[in-house]
């Protein structure tokens, strides 16, 4: 992977993408600032790349992915990163 991709995340659909660098925990630190809620399913396609959780789901999910500095999608979250977004996210219902 090139050294300039970050993660970028955007919560729901009116919301703004947000940079994070390669720190996978900030991402989850702040998701769960915003109470986010735990995940219930990934969205890999179709619709975009990111994740479904209690408070965020259809076309209001999360955006998650590694891409460029100008957050063009480079790649999806391997199944290692995955695990760990959902081991770490807080249930929390909004």
């Amino acid at each position: 992977m090139s050294r300039n991709n970050q993660l970028w995340v955007r919560v729901g659909d009116a919301g703004e993408y947000e940079s994070f660098g390669d720190d996978l925990d900030a991402v989850l630190d702040w998701l769960n600032e915003l109470r986010a809620g735990e995940v219930t399913g990934w969205v890999l396609g179709g619709i975009g790349v990111g994740l479904e959780t209690v408070n965020y789901w259809g076309y209001d999910f999360v955006s998650l992915f590694w891409g460029d500095a100008d957050a063009n999608l480079v790649r999806e979250l391997d199944s290692e990163e995955r695990a760990a977004v959902e081991a770490g996210l807080e249930e929390a219902f909004i």
